[in-house]
């Protein structure tokens, strides 16, 4: 029997025809091999399972398959493909080429080299001319899946012309094809001002694609490169076409920065110290009347994420494309908010360290991450120029519910700016802790015990 399940949107109803799936793939990110090979392989394990007995019709990369750009690791990519028996299955793998991939831009059209080894698994039915600059158009069950390729991120990431170029071409070609199917396109790069992280700095996202892509409203378009997690919202976006995150499948990477803060959690960077306990990708479906619905996987934790999202068919007047706008997905967010009966302990280590156990607060979605103020216990009057960010664990766990309900965290005095540099002997001081949620709301404030650092 037939089912047709619906998915609350706001006070839309988003309609999926479950008994009628007409095509299933996988959509996943920076596998990175060598070291990666475990986890991809794995992550294809749970792809095969989610399918079911129904399997899978194409796996689809957006970017990084290798670490650098090396034959042996393209080797290594081969044996994987080989030992899941992707040939055997008739499963189709396709793949965008990423900066790993051109060897950090020093090997443009290495799309020549993966042909060579990857043989049958790559560019099926592409022209010499597209394996040289590793781009890819082909069909799958009747849709249309385009892999376009970025030939440089140094000095400000950007498609070239020739690229871009042949990309409204195969774009013109899949719409007179049938204008009422999505076409899935991947590239490594996220699209500027569009996906969560799509601001983080010139090297993460093109800057020129977008002004093609906002012509074809059929699009749906992977992403990789960040490697920022599927657990936000914020990963879904619609404009002018359909924007999508794909996580990656080795480890994860957080903003480096909030207003000039960077957070204590990554050291300067964008990586946690805990960022390999972490892999993640997508798994779509679409059913007879070309609906799409998107299920983020946890690999690590063998799980799914939330709900899934639910991208209607290409409508005429562009309304399938007013489901996960910016302001859609924010609509009726709500500020978190700590309980009467949160509490925070501080604990002075050193005029350099302290140490701050509190309860976690509580968000409609999920904290983001938590501001703290270091005060003068007088009137809690704040001290130094800047607070300290600390990330919660929401990356960590596929459910909101399933994050820590207190948290520790060991914080460096030099982080919040002192004049002094270091605490006072003699002086009270308490922390003032705020929470944030991903659109940027924030809680009213508690406040630690009170502490004076010892001679």
């Amino acid at each position: 029997m037939n089912q047709t399940n619906t998915f609350l949107d706001g006070k839309e109803k988003l309609s999926f025809d479950e008994g009628n799936i007409v095509l299933r793939f996988g959509a996943i990110s920076d596998l990175h091999l060598h070291p990666g090979r475990q986890k991809f392989e794995e992550s294809l394990r749970q792809l095969y399972a989610k399918a079911g007995k129904y399997q899978l019709d194409a796996i689809f990369v957006a970017g990084d398959l290798t670490d650098n750009g090396a034959f042996e690791q393209v080797q290594a990519l081969k044996e994987v493909l080989d030992d899941f028996e992707l040939s055997n299955k008739k499963i189709k793998f396709l793949f965008a080429l990423g900066n790993h991939d051109l060897a950090f831009d020093e090997k443009p059209f290495n799309g020549e080299m993966f042909k060579q080894v990857l043989a049958d698994y790559a560019f099926e039915g592409a022209s010499a001319e597209e394996i040289k600059n590793g781009n890819h158009h082909t069909t799958v069950k009747g849709y249309h899946f385009i892999a376009v390729n970025c030939k440089v991120y140094n000095g400000g990431c950007h498609h070239l012309s020739e690229d871009l170029n042949w990309l409204k071409t195969e774009l013109d070609r899949a719409i007179l094809d049938d204008p009422q199917k999505p076409i899935f396109l991947a590239t490594h790069p996220v699209i500027y001002d569009t996906v969560y992280g799509s601001k983080e700095s010139t090297y993460w996202y093109s800057d020129n694609i977008d002004k093609l892509l906002r012509n074809y409203p059929q699009v749906i378009v992977f992403g990789g490169h960040l490697h920022f997690p599927l657990n936000d919202e914020r990963n879904i976006y619609q404009k002018n076409y359909t924007a999508l995150g794909t996580g990656c499948t080795l480890y994860c990477s957080l903003e480096s920065e909030f207003e000039g803060i960077k957070p204590i959690d990554t050291k300067g960077g964008m990586e946690p110290e805990d960022c390999h306990s972490f892999s993640q990708g997508l798994y779509l479906e679409v059913d007879k009347n070309h609906n799409v619905k998107v299920t983020r996987m946890d690999f690590l934790n063998k799980a799914e994420i939330k709900e899934p999202w639910i991208i209607p068919s290409p409508k005429q007047d562009k309304s399938h494309l007013s489901k996960y706008t910016s302001e859609a997905v924010s609509l009726n967010n709500k500020a978190p908010f700590f309980l009467k009966s949160a509490e925070a302990v501080l604990q002075i280590v050193s005029k350099d360290k302290l140490t701050i156990k509190f309860d976690a607060a509580f968000d409609d979605d999920y904290v983001y991450y938590y501001e703290l103020h270091l005060a003068e216990t007088k009137k809690h009057f704040l001290l130094g120029k800047k607070p300290v960010i600390t990330y919660s664990d929401f990356y960590r766990v596929p459910d909101p519910k399933e994050m820590k309900k207190r948290l520790t965290k060991v914080i460096d005095v030099a982080a919040f700016n002192l004049p002094s540099g270091e605490l006072k002997s003699g002086v009270e001081y308490c922390l003032k802790l705020v929470a944030v949620d991903s659109f940027g709301l924030k809680s009213e404030p508690i406040y630690s015990n009170c502490q004076k650092l010892r001679d």
